[in-house]
């Protein structure tokens, strides 16, 4: 089958999956892994083109992430990299390693790095989902960033150990020696090309004022880095990833994102396209029990030490949800399973079902994370504890706050000057923490929950604001108050096209924040 049929495939294909996807608020990304699995299927892909478009999937992968990680990030984020993550990938890989080994008879060498890509998580997936719900500033946001920065790190000692490995002539001390030289060397070739080599050509190509070039001249280090690093025995990705990092280090760094951003997801789509092709239909359909078996409980093992590991440094609740938001394996395992398999260091069966199993935990991940709070009392039934309640039922017409975030926070201090009655509530226990040192009326809770919005006096309640932007949260906050109270006004907002209609069925009054911003920019252009 020829190139452009394949492209043409990948494309109407997804189409078909994404669409109606899109509709439930499910991340394309899963679209796009059935769409791989799907094409090599029914359309017989020969190996050779599969592994082509695996490859410049993971190149551009490894470029992007490269470009985004920069000394400035660690210095700001020093206990949740080098703390949290550094536990993280020994803790989890090791214990994954060892149990490997015990279970398959696998050479210890070859178990300690399986362990360590079941020990990544998968940064393209979970930054995505944090950022699209805002939830990355908060403590378990935070906290999940820091340790994909350092799994993001630690890729790069896994794939130069698989490099030495292939040289049998290597012990177990040579390995670790030129392991931790192989690093330091390539710290060392990051700074003298981000400081001295790739500023000068980039400005060079600046000089020309053309966009074209500009891009052209990137993309020719990113191609010439990932060669460069083949040509010396290692991967094409640790020369994308090193091209990133030295690209971040210069002036043009933030341009060079925004150029960038047009073909950010169709390059990452390219990557979940190929991890879709690695996985074998028949194989799958004929083992799905113990793969399932072993995606479970990869899952269960991993959430499992992750908690114990921040459980130590924070609260129940944040260990909980920073352990569930990194319960899946990422993208990079795909990578170091490609290189064993390459080099026949383990069995073929064993790789394939281990694909598979990531591959599931990665489309279980978007449901984890969109259904979190939900998810979160079954673990703490006592969370509703861990802070004192207010009182509420005794107010009567008092306006009711659902969400104290920077939005909420603005809403209520609005009223508190206007001299307003007003009760907020939130299911962030840290946001409750400082509203209740500032002396703001704020309570615990979820709002979706009936029992919770009748202590809140929803029947004698004046009118309700709803600041969340979580669009399904905000529906079902929404259909319940209905259900108590059908006359109250409800404020919310929403940019949802779809969710639009079932609020103008409902009399609700809708705050579209992206029509609201407009409005207030040409308000300001008629004053200029």
């Amino acid at each position: 089958m020829s190139a452009t049929l394949i492209l043409l495939a990948i494309l109407f294909v997804s189409l078909i999956f994404n669409i109606p996807l899109s509709r439930f608020k499910i991340p394309p990304i899963i679209g796009y892994i059935i769409t791989g699995v799907l094409i090599t299927s029914f359309f017989h892909i020969e190996k050779e083109t599969i592994d082509h478009i695996a490859e410049f999937g993971i190149i551009f992968l490894m470029f992007l992430i490269g470009v985004e990680f920069s000394p400035d990030k660690l210095k700001r984020m020093k206990k949740e990299v080098f703390v949290y993550g550094l536990l993280e990938m020994l803790i989890v890989g090791i214990g994954f390693g060892f149990l490997i080994n015990y279970i398959f008879k696998i050479d210890l060498n070859i178990s300690l790095i399986i362990g360590g890509a079941l020990a990544l998580s998968s940064t393209a997936i979970v930054l995505k989902l944090l950022n699209e719900s805002r939830e990355i500033s908060k403590p378990y946001g935070s906290n999940s960033l820091g340790i994909l920065l350092f799994q993001d790190i630690a890729v790069i000692p896994i794939l130069i150990a698989i490099s030495i490995i292939v040289n049998k002539e290597l012990s177990l001390s040579d390995m670790i020696i030129q392991t931790i030289g192989g690093f330091i060397s390539l710290i060392v070739i990051i700074y003298i090309f981000g400081k001295y080599i790739a500023p000068f050509i980039i400005s060079q190509a600046v000089k020309t004022k053309s966009d074209e070039i500009f891009l052209s001249t990137v993309l020719l280090i990113v191609l010439a880095a990932a060669e460069a690093a083949h040509f010396f025995g290692l991967s094409y990705s640790l020369g994308a990833f090193l091209a990133g990092m030295i690209i971040s280090e210069t002036p043009f760094k933030y341009q060079i994102e925004a150029d960038l951003v047009p073909f950010r997801d169709l390059l990452l789509a390219v990557f979940f396209v190929s991890v879709g092709l690695s996985v074998d239909i028949n194989f799958t359909i004929t083992h799905i029990g113990i793969i399932l078996l072993y995606a479970s409980m990869i899952m269960i093992i991993k959430a499992l030490l992750i908690f114990g590991i921040i459980k130590i440094f924070n609260t129940k609740r944040i260990a909980i949800k920073t352990a569930l938001t990194l319960s899946q394996v990422g993208e990079f395992a795909f990578v170091i399973f490609a290189l064993l398999k390459k080099y026949n260091l383990t069995d073929d069966n064993l790789l394939q079902i281990l694909i598979v199993a990531v591959v599931i935990s990665m489309i279980a991940t978007p449901f984890i994370l969109k259904y979190l709070y939900n998810i979160l009392p079954i673990f703490d039934k006592n969370i509703k504890a861990e802070i004192p309640r207010l009182k509420p039922a005794k107010v009567d017409g008092h306006i009711i706050v659902i969400g104290y975030d920077k939005i909420g926070k603005q809403v209520c201090s609005k009223l508190t000057n206007q001299g307003m009655q007003y009760i907020a509530i939130d299911k962030q226990i840290e946001n409750v923490n400082n509203a209740i040192k500032k002396g703001d009326n704020v309570i615990f809770g979820n709002a979706s929950d009936k029992n919770v919005l009748e202590a809140l006096n929803i029947n004698n309640a004046k009118s309700v604001i709803i600041t969340t932007l979580n669009e399904v949260y905000t529906h079902l906050i929404t259909e319940n108050i209905l259900t108590l109270n059908p006359d109250i006004k409800i404020i919310a907002i929403s940019d949802d096209d779809f969710e639009k209609e079932f609020y103008k069925e409902n009399k609700v009054i809708i705050v579209d924040k992206n029509r609201e911003i407009a409005r207030k920019i040409m308000n300001l252009l008629a004053k200029l």
